[in-house]
Parts: C-alpha cells; sequence; structure tokens
C-alpha cells in the first residue's frame, strides 16, 4: 500500500509539472505573440506619420486666418461635443498601446466615447493632410494639418467625410465615430502632434468635460 501511495504521489507530481510546464509555454507563446501585434500597430501608426511628415514638406502649411464661427476662447473645440473622455493622454496599461517617452506603453491621444456613428468635428481650422484607412492602429483616420506646425488625428472612424486638400473650418465635420483598426469599442481617439511629436492636447481644448463647454 505504502509503494502505490508513493506511486500515485509521484505520478500526480509529474502531471503537476506537466501542467506548470504547458501554462508556462502558453505564457509564453502569449507574450510572444503580443509582442508582435505591438510592432504592428506601432508601425502602423508611425507609417501615417511619416506620411503626414511627407505631405507637410510638398504643401507648408502658413497662418490661416480664424473662420468667422471659431471660438474667440480656445483655439480647439471638442470634436465631439457631447462625448465622455474615457481615457487621456499620458501612460497607460494597455499592453497594445506603443511605447513612447520611456514608457512601455503610452496613450499618445485623447479617447472620446459617444454613440457609434456621431458626427466628429475638426477642431481647428485647417487643410487636410492625409485620409486612410488600416486593419490596425488608427483604422480609418483623418488627419488635419492647422497653422504652427500643429497636426490633428481623429482615428478608428466608421467614415471619413472629408478629402486630402479640403480645407476645413472648426466645427465642421470631417468623419463619424467608429470602432475601426485597434480598437476595443466605439470612440474617438483624437490626437494632437507638434512638429511630428505627441502632445497632451487638454491645454488647447476648453476645460472641463466636452458637454461643459458653452462657446
Amino acid at each position: 500500500m505504502k509503494q502505490l501511495a508513493a506511486k500515485i504521489a509521484e505520478t500526480r507530481y509529474e502531471l503537476y509539472q506537466l501542467n506548470r510546464q504547458s501554462t508556462q509555454l502558453a505564457q509564453q507563446i502569449t507574450d510572444m505573440l503580443q509582442q508582435q501585434e505591438d510592432a504592428i500597430i506601432a508601425a502602423a501608426m508611425q507609417a501615417v506619420w511619416t506620411q503626414v511628415q511627407l505631405w507637410s514638406q510638398s504643401n507648408p502649411v502658413g497662418q490661416i486666418q480664424p473662420s468667422a464661427g471659431h471660438s474667440t476662447k480656445y483655439r480647439f473645440i471638442w470634436p465631439e461635443p457631447q462625448a465622455q473622455i474615457s481615457q487621456r493622454f499620458g501612460p497607460s496599461t494597455y499592453w497594445f498601446e506603443p511605447p513612447y517617452n520611456g514608457y512601455a506603453h503610452f496613450h499618445t491621444g485623447i479617447d472620446l466615447v459617444e454613440k457609434l456613428g456621431s458626427p466628429v468635428y475638426a477642431a481647428d481650422d485647417g487643410i487636410v493632410a492625409l485620409v486612410g484607412s488600416s486593419g490596425s492602429g488608427y483604422g480609418t483616420y483623418v488627419v488635419i494639418a492647422h497653422s504652427g506646425g500643429l497636426d490633428t488625428l481623429y482615428g478608428h472612424l466608421s467614415a471619413a467625410l472629408v478629402k486630402v486638400g479640403q480645407r476645413v473650418t472648426q466645427g465642421q465635420p470631417v468623419g463619424l465615430e467608429g470602432s475601426t483598426g485597434n480598437s476595443t469599442g466605439p470612440h474617438l481617439h483624437f490626437e494632437l502632434r507638434i512638429n511630428q511629436k505627441p502632445v497632451d492636447p487638454s491645454p488647447y481644448l476648453p476645460p472641463g468635460a466636452p458637454s461643459a463647454f458653452k462657446g
């Protein structure tokens, strides 16, 4: 009986070791796949800004006079006036966010949540520098070039409503909210870059929640 009990204990230990090794192997495979997807997402996002840079070199944007309906208080308006903020600019815990500024994962914009298909408005007067779509990264997106080396991106759209080279005014619809590209649900990814570097859009926007802005 003692020998049988010992054999059972040995068998159980071997099974435990096999399960443990299988779990470790599965985790290693998961980590490897996540790293590969990270690289694909980062490459897709960088490709967008490389194209914007090339467009800007051929189409320098000078000083754009404010349109008649432009806010007199703020440089930008909220691109979705009734949205809720779901994620702000800065370090992120989401594994699919690209590395930036010394952080393993960094969210390079502000995420706004409204109803699927809600209109997305230009935050400022400008010229459409790029319109595109990708299965990863920003999904369907619009990039608008503004005075002073500022570019804004509107990502994960269900549809773009403007074309490259088109002049747009603050508050003009440029797309519809969607969930394209690397998205966990319907939302707008709003990103600001100054001379190609990601910058927190908050100081350029009206303070408080988007719905608090009245003029």
